[in-house]
């Protein structure tokens, strides 16, 4: 087993360290109290649902972009 912590990046900027237990998109986007209610967020590059942000493991390196709704017509 490693004891090298392992880290996700936020808009490929924000280091974020991610804990064992704690390796879920959900855990991370509560780690950083943001207000998530008008947010997409994709992860390398691939968009992840709302539904499945509750069972989405994170990886070492893995990159979070987060993105604000616009409502437009």
């Amino acid at each position: 087993m490693s004891d090298q912590q392992a880290f996700v990046y936020l808009n490929q900027q924000q280091k974020i360290p991610l804990a064992q237990d704690k390796k879920l998109l959900a855990d991370v986007l509560k780690t950083i109290e943001i207000d998530t209610a008008t947010l997409a967020v994709a992860v390398n590059n691939q968009v992840i649902p709302r539904g499945q942000w509750p069972s989405y493991s994170l990886c070492d390196g893995d990159n979070i972009n987060l993105f604000g709704a616009i409502a437009g017509g």
